[in-house]
């Protein structure tokens, strides 16, 4: 039996009456402000992953919400003012022991969100893909028994990285239209901005440029503009 709790500090004795003797009981929260990858605020209603793995180091959530080098455990609709309120999952100790001997916890934010070609975007209702997944400042706590108070390093919040599953943007066409280059870029997502970076040659690369958000269907091309400078004859699509 799993069951999961989200409580208020204070109640944290209290719930200790739902666990069995054995169940193992897992407490964790965030300090937040959560952040997705473009820098903002967690939405209320996004989804915590509580995920166990042997090895974080080879562990990585795939865009279908599952993972490699571990297993999700949980995936909780439960962010609520920028952070992850204090929460407790409870799992039979039989089954703990089967699955989960050894190893550690960890907590993974989601991105779940939807974007409308209306610009309106939303926490996703049916968990059908994950845009980005990444590890954030969490406290988490395991025992058996009753309910442990929160020991692990209470860390700030973390950006998240770009997930795995993300798609490369490719540059599909490249023009010059009065002193500026022009150039057009698909496979990109909405919930991350690009910009462009020019060198004269390609390991003079410089730094990306000023960035825009990519689009909001897979098929669309977005066009990203920088100045048309004496030596830059090349350019590489780059995340801001």
């Amino acid at each position: 039996m799993k069951k999961l709790i989200t409580l208020g500090l204070a109640a944290l004795a209290a719930g200790a009456t739902f666990a069995a003797a054995n169940d193992l009981l897992i407490t964790f929260s965030t300090p937040g402000p959560d952040k997705y990858a473009d820098g903002s605020v967690v939405l209320d209603g996004e989804r915590y992953a509580l995920c166990w793995s042997q090895d974080f180091s080879q562990f990585a959530i795939k865009a279908d919400g599952t993972a490699e080098g571990g297993k999700v455990v949980l995936k909780a609709p439960i962010a609520k003012g920028g952070r992850c309120p204090t929460t407790v999952f409870e799992i039979d100790a039989a089954y703990a022991a089967k699955n989960f001997a050894g190893g550690e916890w960890a907590v993974y934010l989601l991105d779940t969100r939807t974007f409308g070609a209306d610009g309106a975007v939303a926490v996703s209702k049916t968990l059908t893909s994950v845009n980005t997944a990444g590890l954030v400042g969490t406290s988490v706590s395991v025992g058996n028994g009753t309910l442990a108070s929160l020991t692990g390093a209470s860390g700030e919040a973390t950006e998240l990285p770009a997930g795995a599953e993300v798609p490369r943007p490719q540059i599909t066409g490249i023009r010059v239209v009065d002193g500026s280059v022009l150039v057009t870029v698909k496979g990109t997502v909405p919930y991350l901005a690009y910009g462009l970076a020019a060198g004269s040659t390609p390991d003079a690369i410089g730094a990306v440029g000023e960035g825009q958000a990519g689009a909001v269907s897979a098929d669309e091309e977005i066009t990203l503009v920088t100045s048309a400078k004496e030596g830059s004859a090349f350019f590489k699509v780059g995340r801001k």
